[in-house]
């Protein structure tokens, strides 16, 4: 069943509070999610920061 509406009859602010509870709905009832949106992702090997590093950058 495909329906129509026609949101250039709702204010501006309206149409966005639709929008983001119909976006909302499409997640709620996902019937499946996919498998990369529950693994967490490989991320590249890095070498984390020194405190007096972070500090150094930031008072440039």
């Amino acid at each position: 069943m495909m329906q129509t509406i026609n949101l250039n009859e709702l204010p501006e602010e309206a149409r966005r509070e639709l929008l983001d509870f119909y976006e909302f709905l499409l997640q709620k009832y996902k019937k499946r999610k996919r498998i990369d949106e529950i693994v967490p992702k490989r991320v590249k090997a890095f070498q984390p920061m020194k405190r007096e590093e972070i500090y150094e950058s930031i008072n440039r």
